[in-house]
C-alpha cells in the first residue's frame, strides 16, 4: 500500500519532530563522563565521534519514554552501546549475516527494534523499515542511527545516506510516529571526513575540549519511533 503526504504534512513534521531548539546544538558540546561501560568503550577511543552524542541521546530518551525494561527486545549488532541500557526478558539478535532485513519474517513479536549504522547499506530501505514495523507489537519501538554525509566504505553494500527530514519520512511512510530526532555534525568533521577517508574520532576534533553541533552541517541523525 502506497503512503503519500500532503505539503502541510511535510510542514508539520519537520517543525514539530525534525528541526530542534537551539539549545539542543550546544547541551552537549562539553560531554559528560562516558556512562557506557561495555567493551572498555570511551568518548576517546570510539571510531566516529557522532556516536558519542547519539548515545547520549539514546540514554536521555528510553528514560524519557519508559524503554529501560521491555520484555522483548530485538538488536542487528551484540556490540551497540546502546544495548547496555536496555533490560529485557527475552532477546532476539538477527546479525547480518544471516538475517536480512529486506525479508524479516516476524509479526507482533518485538517490544523494542535497536539497528544502527545499517540504512546506508540497504538497497530498499522502506521495505526493511516496513518489515522492521511488522516484526513490532502495537506501541512498539525502534531506534536506528545513519550517517548522512559518509565515505564510501563496505562497497559496493553502500547505497545512501538520510538527512534528518528524510529519515522521519522514511519512517512516517512505512506506518511509523515520530517520537525523537536527533543529529550531529560540524564543518571540521567534514574537512576530516573528505581529506583523511577516515572517521574522525573525538580526538581528531578536539582542541579546546568544547565540539560544536552545526545543524546546517548534519553528518549523523537518529531516530526513536513507534508504532501506532
Amino acid at each position: 500500500m502506497s503512503v503519500f503526504f500532503n505539503d502541510d504534512e511535510i510542514v508539520e513534521t519537520f517543525y514539530t519532530k525534525v528541526k530542534l531548539p537551539p539549545s539542543y546544538f550546544t547541551e552537549k558540546e562539553h560531554l559528560p563522563p562516558c556512562p557506557v561501560k561495555r567493551f572498555d568503550y570511551s568518548w576517546r577511543n570510539t571510531g566516529d565521534f557522532p556516536r558519542n552524542w547519539c548515545i547520549l541521546d539514546f540514554i536521555e530518551w528510553i528514560k524519557k519514554h519508559n524503554l529501560t525494561q521491555v520484555e522483548h527486545l530485538a538488536f542487528t549488532h551484540g556490540e551497540d552501546p546502546e544495548l547496555e541500557f536496555v533490560q529485557s526478558n527475552q532477546k532476539t539478535a538477527l546479525p547480518y549475516p544471516p538475517n536480512d532485513l529486506h525479508t524479516l519474517q516476524y509479526t507482533n513479536e518485538f517490544d523494542f527494534f535497536i539497528f544502527n549504522q545499517t540504512l546506508e547499506h540497504l538497497y530498499n530501505p522502506f521495505e526493511a523499515v516496513k518489515k522492521i514495523y511488522q516484526s513490532l507489537k502495537p506501541g512498539g519501538h525502534v531506534f536506528t542511527s545513519v550517517p548522512t554525509l559518509n565515505i564510501p566504505h563496505l562497497m559496493p553494500f553502500h547505497f545512501n545516506g538520510f538527512t534528518p527530514m528524510g529519515l522521519a519520512m522514511l519512517f512516517k511512510t512505512a506506518g511509523f510516529e515520530v517520537v525523537e530526532m536527533g543529529q550531529w555534525g560540524n564543518y571540521e568533521y567534514i574537512q576530516k571526513l573528505w581529506s583523511s577517508h577516515g572517521w574522525p574520532s573525538y580526538a581528531d576534533l578536539e582542541k579546546t575540549n568544547r565540539i560544536t553541533n552545526e545543524e546546517m552541517n548534519v553528518c549523523q541523525c537518529w531516530i526513536l519511533a513507534k508504532k501506532k
